[in-house]
Parts: structure tokens; C-alpha cells; sequence
């Protein structure tokens, strides 16, 4: 199969081999979505023939399953569709649903008592051939056989690393490697800890560096596979802190290399790789993005910090395409009146020059980006619509729109009471902040109430 990029040529080199190892890693088939960002771990999908020549109802919804509140994202592999899910307050789910129907196949659960600041669910599921892999938002980390539907084991990290739940809980999505489960405990003693995939035994740790809501990623940069996770160390006098990017080999948790070039006062957005040398990290909190440029010599790493920028993507990485970047800088800081007209879609260069972006039309909220076939697939993060977008440096090319989850009506009566440059902002925010999930032709959404299954094959 010819694998479809959305890079140049180069980078198209480059990444495959990374696409290699991580595949070699996971043992997912291509077609299967069996992590968090997809099976090549950036929210890129080798699919093609997708329909999006929608008549006025929109694509075909195949199937829509009620869900508890939360921001987990789906995993598919096969016939099977996997999701995080809560019972506000009480117990957390992992549960299996039959792709074709949408109706439960089985589940697991285990009693965690408390709720959190935007509560539910959190993470996606990594699954394998034998077990799925779960974090909880209090930290419990699970293997689960997918034979029995049990925990082959558990382990809290609360209690193993005798610290507490980070004020939006534990965000992150399990990364296995290998027999390797990467998590980070973030803990006054250990940051990051890597675990047997089949024991749950804790095979090593780094030294603590703060804390964070984002997730461990693996990327292969100069030819070294590693993994990748962006923290704070705040500091106690109430100052905001120091930043830090570090980066370990999987199978060992040696530090290959750590650097303070890029702060967030709270990191959520991965690490997002540009090729072999580069990285771009971003987030909201108006700390903006930075373009980092990596060199090795021998053992020895060095970074270097290429440019700064104001604008970031609060929760989700950017796609990458034709070397420009196209990300949603939408925000806290530029959620209300006239500054909304900084954010919306943005398309930049890799030099940081921003060529446009949609302001306040339309302006997407904390949504999610995901590729595919040539398009940018884009949920709107405050009411759900699907937005298809030609990704060019000439500006913005809406292909096709639609209201997923039948908010229109809400949004009208909204926009009907607002006034003057402020008309837009009065939009319900309902919190779709879910990563989207694409397998053989079916686009899967989640909102704080249903999961949906889109049809996008063929017409």
C-alpha cells in the first residue's frame, strides 16, 4: 500500500520510517484507528475515496450510542469500537461497542469515587491484539484482556507514586512500546515511568520535572526512536515556573535529551513533529508556540529554539501539509468580543509567518483536526459541526459543512440574541473537545452526550 502523507516528498522519507517502527511497535494494521491520534500518531489517515459531496442533510449518520460526559476519544480496531467513558462521580468504563451497530459488546468498570473540574471521561485507549490499555482520570492505569474483559492487572498511580490527581485529572492516553507501557506519574519523586505490558511491574522511572495534561508520545528524531512529553515545574512563590520537554529512550527511560526552550503554564498539546530535526510545540494559556531545532553528535543532543509565536492550539496538535501548518489558535485568552478575530483556523509557514487565518468565521472553539484524503476534517469544538476544508495558502476553502449533532437551532437562537461585532460569541460552548477517529470509510465524533459513526464512503 503506498502510504499518503500529507508532507513533501522529503518528509515523506523521513516519516516513514518513523511510521515503521511505530506500526512494528503496535502490530496495528493501517486501516484500524488503535490509539490515541491514529495509527500514525498524528491525526493523518492513508484513507482515500472518502465521500464529502453532501446533499443539504449532511453525510449519512450510521449509527449514535448515548455516553456519559467527558473528552475521550474512540480506538477501532476491526469490528470493534473502544471508548473511555464515566458515571459522573462513581465509576469509570471501558467499553467495547460493536462497529456496526453501535450497541455494547461488553464493558469493564471499576468504583472510583470524586469528580473532577470539567468532569467525565478522559484519554483514549490504546488497544492490541490481547488487551486494551486505559488511564483513568484519578490514574488508575489498566491492562484489560480483550478475551475475558477483565484487568490482567491495575495499578493506581495515586498510590504506587504517592501523589495526587493533577487539577484537571490524568489527561493522558497510555503509549505502549513495545512490552513497554509509557505513563507519567508526575509525582515529587518520578515523572515518567515506563511499565511491563504484561506484568504492570514498573521497569523504570525518570526524575521528577513537574507537572502536565498532555500525553507521552513517540517520535523517531535523528534516526533515534524516543519519547516525548512537555511539563511544568511551577514555581512555589507563585511565579509561573519552568517549562520542560524531555525525552527518553523506551525500552531503558535514559534521558536522551531535556531542554527548557518552550514553557506552558499548562501543557496539554503533544509534542508534534516537523521532520528528523525539527519540532513545533504548542498550547493556550497565552504562551504561545515555538519551533525547536534538535542536533546530535554521537550521544550528545543539543537544542536549539528556531522562533517563538504568540498564537497556539490550546488541547490538539496541528496538521502538517505541504510545509505549512494548520492549527486552531483559539484559546481562554481570545474566547470573548473582538479578540476572537485572532483565532479561528490558522495556516503559517515553517519560518512562523502566518499566511490567514478565519477569525470569528468561523471560529471552531477547541476543536479537533484530523486529515484525510486531501482535506482537513474539523470538528467544531463548541457545537459539534463537521467542517470539511481544502487545505491551501491562499486562504480558507470550505468544501462541505454539517450539523452532526442537531444544534442549529440552539446556535440560531443564540446568534439572534447577540449584537454588533460581538454577534458570534454568544454561541453555546457545548465542549466537544474529543480527538475524532477514521476507519475504512467511518468518522467517528463524540460529544458530551452521544458517539456518533459518520458514513464518508464512497457515494
Amino acid at each position: 500500500m503506498q502510504l499518503a502523507y500529507p508532507q513533501t516528498t522529503l518528509q515523506n522519507t523521513l516519516l516513514a520510517t518513523t511510521l515503521g517502527i511505530i506500526l512494528s511497535a503496535s502490530s496495528a494494521p493501517a486501516e484500524n484507528w488503535p490509539f490515541f491520534h491514529g495509527p500514525n500518531r498524528i491525526s493523518t489517515s492513508n484513507e482515500t475515496g472518502l465521500n464529502i459531496d453532501w446533499d443539504s442533510n449532511g453525510p449519512k449518520v450510521l449509527w449514535s450510542t448515548p455516553v456519559g460526559e467527558g473528552f475521550g476519544g474512540a480506538a477501532i480496531v476491526d469490528d470493534e469500537v473502544f471508548l473511555i467513558d464515566r458515571e459522573l462521580g462513581e465509576t469509570d468504563f471501558l467499553r467495547c461497542l460493536d462497529r456496526a451497530t453501535g450497541e455494547e459488546k461488553w464493558r469493564f468498570s471499576q468504583t472510583v469515587e470524586g469528580r473532577l473540574p470539567h468532569p467525565g471521561s478522559r484519554g483514549v485507549p490504546t488497544v492490541e491484539e490481547d488487551a486494551v490499555y486505559m488511564i483513568g482520570g484519578f490514574g488508575q492505569v489498566h491492562r484489560i484482556n480483550r478475551e475475558t474483559h477483565e484487568a490482567d492487572w491495575t495499578v493506581d498511580i495515586q498510590e504506587q507514586y504517592d501523589t495526587l490527581t493533577p487539577k484537571w485529572g490524568y489527561a493522558q492516553s497510555p503509549l505502549v512500546v513495545d512490552d513497554v507501557v509509557v505513563i507519567a506519574p508526575m509525582s515529587e519523586t518520578v515523572g515518567l515511568a515506563g511499565l511491563d505490558k504484561n506484568t504492570g511491574e514498573e521497569k523504570w522511572r525518570t526524575e521528577p520535572f513537574g507537572d502536565s495534561h498532555s500525553s507521552p508520545v513517540l517520535l523517531d528524531l535523528q534516526g533515534v526512536p524516543q519519547v516525548l512529553f512537555l511539563a511544568v515545574k511551577r514555581d512555589p512563590d507563585g511565579d509561573d515556573g519552568v517549562g520542560t520537554t524531555i525525552s527518553v529512550d523506551p525500552a531503558s527511560g535514559n534521558v536522551l535529551w531535556q531542554t527548557n526552550e518552550y514553557f506552558n503554564k499548562i501543557p496539554i498539546t503533544p509534542p508534534f513533529q516537523i521532520d528528523q530535526s525539527r519540532l513545533f510545540l504548542t498550547g493556550g494559556y497565552e504562551c504561545g508556540s515555538a519551533m525547536l531545532e534538535l542536533a546530535k553528535s554521537g550521544d550528545d543532543w543539543s537544542v536549539k529554539k528556531l522562533f517563538d509565536l504568540e498564537k497556539g492550539s490550546q488541547i490538539h496538535p496541528p496538521i502538517l501539509f505541504e510545509d505549512h501548518l494548520y492549527f486552531l489558535a483559539n484559546e481562554n485568552a481570545n474566547y470573548n468580543g473582538e479578540l476572537r478575530e485572532s483565532g479561528g483556523l490558522l495556516c503559517m509557514d515553517l519560518n512562523g509567518n502566518e499566511l490567514w487565518r478565519t477569525g470569528n468565521d468561523p471560529f471552531m472553539g477547541r476543536g479537533n483536526i484530523l486529515f484525510a484524503d486531501g482535506h482537513l476534517f474539523i470538528q467544531d469544538g463548541h457545537i459539534g459541526y463537521l467542517r470539511v476544508v481544502k487545505p491551501s495558502t491562499e486562504g480558507f476553502r470550505l468544501v462541505a459543512e454539517a450539523d452532526i449533532f442537531d444544534k442549529v437551532s440552539e446556535v440560531q437562537a443564540a446568534r439572534e440574541g447577540s449584537s454588533g461585532s460581538t454577534r458570534k460569541t454568544r454561541e453555546p460552548d457545548y465542549k466537544m473537545w474529543s480527538p475524532m477517529a477514521l476507519s475504512n470509510g467511518q468518522l467517528f465524533m463524540r460529544s458530551n452526550d452521544e458517539l456518533k459513526c459518520i458514513d464518508l464512503g464512497a457515494k
